[in-house]
Protein backbone atom coordinates (compact mmCIF):
# COMPACT_ATOMS: atom_id res chain seq x y z
CA UNK A 1 0.00 0.00 0.00
CA UNK A 2 1.13 3.56 -0.92
CA UNK A 3 -0.45 5.34 1.51
CA UNK A 4 -1.46 4.46 5.20
CA UNK A 5 -4.89 4.91 5.26
CA UNK A 6 -6.20 6.80 8.20
CA UNK A 7 -6.41 5.43 11.64
CA UNK A 8 -10.51 5.29 11.12
CA UNK A 9 -10.56 2.86 7.79
CA UNK A 10 -8.18 0.95 9.29
CA UNK A 11 -10.27 0.29 12.86
CA UNK A 12 -13.18 -0.64 10.45
CA UNK A 13 -11.87 -3.22 8.46
CA UNK A 14 -9.71 -4.50 12.06
CA UNK A 15 -13.21 -4.90 13.17
CA UNK A 16 -14.98 -6.51 9.36
CA UNK A 17 -11.42 -9.18 9.86
CA UNK A 18 -12.29 -9.75 13.20
CA UNK A 19 -15.87 -10.27 13.19
CA UNK A 20 -15.70 -12.53 10.09
CA UNK A 21 -12.71 -14.73 11.71
CA UNK A 22 -10.05 -13.55 9.33
CA UNK A 23 -6.37 -14.03 10.52
CA UNK A 24 -4.43 -10.87 11.86
CA UNK A 25 -2.58 -11.23 9.13
CA UNK A 26 -5.15 -10.71 6.28
CA UNK A 27 -6.33 -7.41 8.65
CA UNK A 28 -2.68 -6.42 8.16
CA UNK A 29 -2.15 -7.02 4.83
CA UNK A 30 -5.07 -4.82 4.13
CA UNK A 31 -4.51 -2.13 6.00
CA UNK A 32 -0.57 -1.63 5.81
CA UNK A 33 -0.55 -1.34 9.51
CA UNK A 34 1.42 -3.54 11.39
CA UNK A 35 1.04 -6.88 12.99
CA UNK A 36 1.67 -5.99 16.19
CA UNK A 37 -1.33 -2.74 16.14
CA UNK A 38 -3.08 -5.27 14.62
CA UNK A 39 -2.72 -7.96 17.37
CA UNK A 40 -3.50 -4.95 19.64
CA UNK A 41 -6.83 -4.03 18.60
CA UNK A 42 -7.79 -7.83 18.20
CA UNK A 43 -7.13 -8.08 21.72
CA UNK A 44 -8.89 -4.36 22.06
CA UNK A 45 -12.51 -6.48 20.52
CA UNK A 46 -11.97 -9.32 22.63
CA UNK A 47 -11.96 -7.61 25.76
CA UNK A 48 -15.02 -5.82 24.54
CA UNK A 49 -16.64 -9.04 24.26
CA UNK A 50 -17.27 -9.03 20.76
CA UNK A 51 -17.91 -12.54 19.27
CA UNK A 52 -14.80 -13.30 16.64
CA UNK A 53 -17.83 -15.02 14.34
CA UNK A 54 -20.58 -12.01 14.82
CA UNK A 55 -19.93 -10.98 11.29
CA UNK A 56 -20.41 -15.00 10.05
CA UNK A 57 -23.46 -15.43 11.94
CA UNK A 58 -24.97 -12.38 10.62
CA UNK A 59 -24.70 -13.58 6.77
CA UNK A 60 -26.96 -16.68 7.70
CA UNK A 61 -29.46 -15.11 10.24
CA UNK A 62 -32.85 -16.09 8.63
CA UNK A 63 -34.99 -14.37 10.44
Amino acid sequence: MSEQMTRDRALEIVHDCYTTGQPQSTAAELTGYSRSWVASEYRRLKARGISPVAGQLELFDTA
